[in-house]
């Protein structure tokens, strides 16, 4: 898997900054072994679990995380070296090696070997080609840990490249390029790489196709691929972290045992030194015209990178003065003035390398993108206010102060996330600031704040115009977007400068909603959701965590109405105005975030209202209150209006314009509702809708809702009373909480086949086949999930490895409203929808041989992995709040969904997969479904009978 991330990004998913990496010692000598391994990793006071580092004799850098709570262990091998080396004769080809690597060792030659052990144990196994990295990762019960590790580092060892997978895995390549050719994420990515400097890497297509990555005269491929191997796969530009229930000592040997043997090819860590931007690529104007519809301008500021300096976060200070809502920001005005939707902002310094940039991106309304000189003009103002206002030291103590107390209440990571993180981030930061890297803001200092802004300067600027108007004519290459570029004229500048003395902007107060008081932890008295309060309009749900007693809490309170899911005309509405109360609500939203505090909204359950709220607990009573109330006055103007009806309107538009695999699942989701509307429905309806309507349709959910709130974490019973009470005294109703509205569910009855055909505007087609069983059943739901553990990794193994069917093969147990279903479902950029059906059909009828001579054993196994992964202990309290929530919207009170699904797991014998596999997927006369969509390369061919 090809993997765009940008530092930014990447750090805020896992841990710490990644990119440009400088040379490292190819040698190991003593001192360092022994410095590692004394070095104490810094973690947060709420992480229990133990670290610890080493350097192997081979130059291996080790990370090893101890926690006996979990179920499943985790590692993640990174390698120095990405998609930014590929050789100009063989483009692609650190992404086409990802694949090829995972296809067999001399120890272990089974194809995909890998990928069934693991699935077949409760795991998983990824890896993905990026910038200038690349990782492998898997995840396994912790029992086969030692086992999996032998097989994982083997191949870093003695891969053996069969070369009969050399065309199969070229496929791959060309189906995951086929599958993003008409995104527009990947053609503005592949944008940022084509515009800039020739000389610069980035300049390079990354992925691979059929035509970059073959045979040439004097580049044959293979011998390309295993020199590229041989060259840079050394074990002194590898980062490894270990994450497990094992004990540290435990961790050690498996890491010396397993991981010392990779050779150590002294290789000098590759550095990227081409700047991605020169001189000749700035000042330019970007043009392009996407393949969905999008209303987006980008101002980006070239900055060198200063990853260096991530002790003092000058990226981070600036970023949050850029950002915020608060009333006389940059947003916040362009919001009011009606130009913009939303504006954001994010730092990638590393994005090329040595440098990168400061993007400013504005999400335009309609007459924004009449106006986008104004929207220019007003971003360069604004960061000439923060040039001349915004040095100022308590902006940089509240973020100091914000920050620390976040990490003395950081929640663990995820195990597998944890693992990447670490292996990722080993190449940057020091092992002792692993963990704590983004939290740490040093001290206050300007030099490292104005090194930065004095490099955000306009004629510097790259101004992107992204929407259907742009004029431009050149293909973007290897993908199916177009673009034009030109210098920024004279003229633009001059009238930029104008058009900024209309704006008078204020730089953000300090945040109100930031306190350093913690709220004492209550006891954790009920581990089941347990009702607080049930009247006439409302009802209460307060459920405490089992693992983790901290001061954090997440409430999730439901306007639910019983008349939402009545008609399309109903959806738009609900969806129109939760859109103006989400942009209403913007401030606070984000003056909560920066607080670490979460707020927000969305359509849910039952076409009903949503508002969601949380981290540490002290505040959630008032932010409840203020979001109700700003529901209860909601300005729904003629701009409000006409704005969330062109969000809506782009939003279903674009959807066409999905992964096709994506638009199948979509449209399965939408024809099990007792709700199927189509998009042609849905977009009819919003025709007809005016402003008054709107209007109407709030008053009306305002007139007798039924409050639902579900309060999970650090409350007591008399806090979430007086939380609900204070709730129904805003918004009242006389609805009792028996007549609460909750999606409905329908499944096609024996015999009955659902079908739907369609034509998408994408090259691909796909097809899912889909098999229910005819009432609910706990025993047979279990059945299936131990049946794919086994089935899946076949199918997939089968159909896309070896028959490269296509790049989307996938299988998996799909209950609905617990009655038992199962999926089949196959993207295939080079086999029509007839044939994809015949071979779906042909493996899923050979299939059951196999599974009538599968070892006992084996099924066992992929019981107790799945077992294990149902008991794995929470990794932190936000995974633990969510445990109930599902069961809660569906109104589904016993909450006793995971203890039905164990025991019913534990009663799954061999004899009980095979009758379900005979019953269901072999029985013609199942309820079933068959959605097909044909791509446009198959337009000419007919869709599967």
């Amino acid at each position: 898997m090809l993997k765009r991330y940008s530092a930014y990004a990447f750090s805020l998913l896992l841990l710490g900054g990644i990119g440009l990496v400088g040379c490292e010692s190819t040698s190991s000598p003593k001192p360092v072994v022994q410095q590692l391994e004394q070095v104490t990793i810094t973690k947060s006071p709420n992480d229990d679990r133990q670290y610890a580092a080493l350097m192997l004799p081979n130059g291996l850098q080790v990370v090893l995380v101890s926690d006996p709570s979990l179920e499943n262990s985790s590692a993640s091998l990174a390698v120095g070296v990405g998609s930014a080396h590929d050789p100009k004769d063989q483009l692609g080809l650190a992404h086409y090696l990802e694949h090829m690597l995972f296809l067999g060792t001399e120890k272990y030659p089974e194809p995909d070997g890998f990928m069934k052990y693991t699935q077949a144990n409760g795991g998983m196994t990824n890896a993905f080609t990026a910038y200038d990295k690349t990782n492998y990762m898997f995840q396994i019960n912790a029992g086969k840990f030692d086992e999996a590790l032998d097989r994982f580092s083997d191949y870093f060892k003695k891969p053996t490249f069969d070369p009969h997978f050399s065309d199969k895995e070229r496929n791959a390549v060309n189906n995951e390029w086929s599958l993003q050719k008409a995104q527009d994420n990947w053609n503005l990515y592949a944008l940022q790489g084509y515009t800039a400097n020739p000389h610069s890497p980035s300049a390079k297509f990354t992925i691979g196709n059929l035509d970059t990555l073959k045979d040439k005269p004097g580049s044959v491929l293979n011998d390309e691929m295993k020199k590229f191997y041989n060259t840079y796969y050394s074990s002194n530009i590898m980062k490894l972290a270990l994450v497990g229930k094992q004990s540290l000592p435990e961790l050690k040997a498996l890491a010396e045992k397993h991981f010392a043997a990779i050779p150590n090819k002294n290789v000098t860590l590759p550095e990227i030194t081409t700047p991605g931007l020169t001189k000749n690529e700035m000042g330019k104007s970007i043009h392009y015209k996407p393949i969905k519809e999008l209303k987006v301008l980008y101002v980006d500021f070239p900055v060198k990178s200063n990853k260096t300096q991530w002790r003092l976060k000058p990226n981070q200070f600036i970023h949050s003065l850029l950002t915020s809502e608060e009333p006389g920001t940059l947003g916040e005005q362009l919001r009011a003035q009606g130009l913009v939707k939303t504006l954001t902002a994010y730092f990638d310094a590393e994005a090329y390398g040595p440098d990168g940039f400061l993007r400013v991106q504005a999400d335009l309304t309609d007459a924004g993108l009449q106006k986008q000189d104004e929207v220019i003009a007003a971003i360069f103002a604004y960061v000439d206010v923060i040039k001349r206002k915004g040095l100022d030291k308590n902006y940089y103590r509240e973020l100091q102060a914000m920050r620390t107390k976040d990490f003395a209440n950081a929640p663990k990571p995820d195990p597998l996330q944890q693992a990447v993180g670490l292996a990722i981030s080993q190449f940057d930061l020091p092992v002792e600031n692993l963990m704590n890297s983004e939290y740490i803001y040093e001290r206050y200092d300007e030099k490292s704040i104005n090194a930065v802004l004095s490099q955000l300067e306009e004629k510097r600027a790259r101004i992107w115009y992204v929407n259907p108007n742009e004029k431009a004519d050149t293909p973007v290459p290897f993908f199916d977007g177009v673009y034009s570029i030109r210098d920024i004229t004279g003229d633009e500048y001059k009238r930029w400068e104008s058009l900024k003395k209309n704006y008078a902007f204020n730089l953000p107060p300090l945040n109100d909603l930031f306190t350093d008081t913690q709220a004492p932890i209550v006891d954790n008295t009920y581990l089941k959701p347990h009702q607080v309060v049930s009247q006439a309009g409302v009802e209460a749900f307060l459920v405490h965590p089992e693992f983790y007693r901290e001061d954090k809490g997440k409430l999730a309170l439901q306007i639910n109405v019983d008349f939402a899911m009545k008609s399309p005309r109903e959806a738009v509405l609900a969806s129109l105005v939760n859109d103006i109360y989400a942009k209403q609500t913007m401030t606070l939203s984000d003056r909560a975030g920066r607080a670490s505090l979460g707020i927000s909204t969305s359509v849910m359950d039952a076409v009903s209202q949503g508002i969601f709220i949380s981290g540490y607990t002290t505040k959630h009573p008032q932010l409840l209150q203020k979001m109700l109330n700003e529901f209860v006055t909601l300005d729904i103007s003629d701009k409000h209006f006409h704005e969330a009806m062109d969000s809506f309107q782009q939003g279903m538009s674009n959807k066409k314009k999905n992964h096709v695999f994506r638009q199948l699942f979509g449209h399965a989701q939408r024809l099990i509702s007792k709700t199927p509307w189509t998009d042609e429905q849905i977009l009819a309806a919003a025709e007809k809708i005016t402003k008054a309507d709107v209007i109407a349709y709030h008053q009306a959910v305002k007139a007798d809702p039924l409050l639902r709130l579900l309060a999970v974490g650090n409350y007591t019973d008399a806090q979430v009373r007086a939380m609900a009470e204070a709730a129904a005294a805003i918004l009242p109703g006389k609805r009792l909480p028996e007549s609460r509205a909750v999606n409905q569910y329908v499944t096609p009855a024996a015999g009955k086949v659902v079908s739907f055909n369609d034509d998408v505007e994408l090259a691909d087609s796909a097809l899912l086949q889909a098999w229910f069983g005819s009432a609910k059943s706990d025993d047979e739901q279990a059945q299936l999930a131990v049946l794919n553990s086994l089935f899946g990794n076949d199918f997939f193994m089968q159909l896309r490895t070896h028959e490269q069917l296509g790049y989307v093969v996938t299988s998996f147990n799909y209950p609905v409203d617990d009655i038992p279903g199962f999926v089949m479902l196959v993207q295939s950029s080079n086999t029509d929808l007839p044939g994809i059906k015949a071979r779906m059909d042909k493996f899923r009828k050979e299939y059951l041989a196999k599974l009538k001579t599968t070892d006992e054993a084996e099924i066992e196994q992929a019981k107790q992995a799945l077992i294990a992964n149902a008991l794995e202990k929470p990794s932190d309290f936000y995974s633990e709040a969510d445990r109930y929530s599902g069961e809660f919207w569906h109104g589904k009170y016993a909450f006793d969904g995971r203890d039905r699904y164990l025991a019913a797991l534990n009663k799954v014998t061999k004899a009980d997969v095979i009758k379900i596999y005979e019953s269901l997927l072999l029985n013609e006369k199942a309820g079933k479904g068959l959605l097909q969509l044909r791509g446009t390369n198959f337009k000419a061919k007919p869709f599967a009978h």
